[in-house]
């Protein structure tokens, strides 16, 4: 056997089993919570039924599915790589503990990314455009206001009032047939510098002689790096099938072994290759709270 393809087996099997590992992983479980994953057939993905969300009625005459207006919102898949250059003299010493290492990151990276996508969603929500028109995050006519003003996010109570006002906000959101979607908020990301002011919010204390509301219907807090608004948060009701966010995949991240450089370099290069992208699903599954 070649070094070649002892060395791209060797890749392939370790990128295989950390990428089974990394899809069961707990951090790839809130991904599948917060956003609605959706398999591409093609370049992009067009939700022209986004808005018609589920709902009974009475029925009189002809059924109504399908009367709503037809959005053209459309999710455009992108390539994706991460790859890795592996000299030849280290394949030569025979350092493939190493190697093999920096194998099992990729899928680590992979699982960052589809954070990444998730995080910009929320971060532009205020800025760019979701399937009506409006932005994501928007002061819509009442009751469908999703973009609201808190009371501050510097101490636990502030924290604790902005959760219950946006809990009764989003319970209150209507369909684009102004039917009561009665949506409940449960999870909240925020910037981490907030997070431990959050989590206390939400933590019911033992002995308490007050009861801490939040802590009934908040079940998950996802602290956020970077974020340069650090007192907003994001609430999202995550315990239905339709999701405010869409997590788009095409083809999966596929292992490639690419040994053309070597001649010229010494460089092998290993990369996982994937089409994929993100967007906007239902705004009434989310609310942005403004601190700032």
């Amino acid at each position: 056997m070649s070094i070649e393809i002892a060395l791209e087996k060797g890749l392939r099997i370790e990128y295989a089993k950390a990428y089974d590992a990394m899809l069961k992983s707990p951090e790839s479980d809130l991904i599948k919570a917060v956003a609605m994953i959706v398999k591409s057939t093609s370049d992009q993905e067009k939700y022209g039924w986004l808005g018609d969300i589920p709902a009974v009625r009475e029925w009189l005459g002809d059924k109504h599915a399908g009367d709503l207006a037809e959005y053209d919102y459309t999710i455009k898949n992108k390539n994706w790589e991460t790859s890795i250059g592996i000299d030849r003299n280290d394949v030569n010493d025979d350092k493939y503990g190493m190697i093999m290492a920096r194998a099992r990151a990729m899928p680590e990276a992979i699982l960052a990314h589809r954070w990444a996508l998730i995080e910009d969603l929320l971060a532009n929500g205020a800025t760019d455009l979701a399937y009506d028109g409006s932005t994501f995050f928007a002061n819509r006519t009442a009751p469908n206001d999703n973009l609201l003003g808190g009371t501050g996010g510097d101490t636990v109570a502030h924290i604790q009032a902005d959760i219950l006002s946006a809990y009764a906000a989003m319970y209150n959101f209507v369909s684009d047939t102004a039917r009561k979607l009665r949506l409940k908020l449960d999870t909240i990301i925020c910037p981490v510098e907030i997070y431990g002011l959050v989590l206390e919010a939400v933590t019911e204390v033992q002995g308490s002689a007050t009861k801490n509301v939040p802590s009934m219907f908040i079940k998950t807090v996802i602290p956020v790096p970077g974020l340069s608004d650090t007192t907003d948060w994001y609430g999202l009701c995550t315990n239905r099938g339709l999701k405010s966010l869409i997590l788009q995949t095409r083809e999966e991240q596929k292992p490639v072994l690419d040994d053309t450089q070597v001649k010229r370099n010494r460089k092998y290069v290993f990369s996982a290759e994937g089409r994929s992208n993100a967007g906007y699903g239902f705004f009434q599954m989310a609310v942005k709270m403004v601190n700032s």
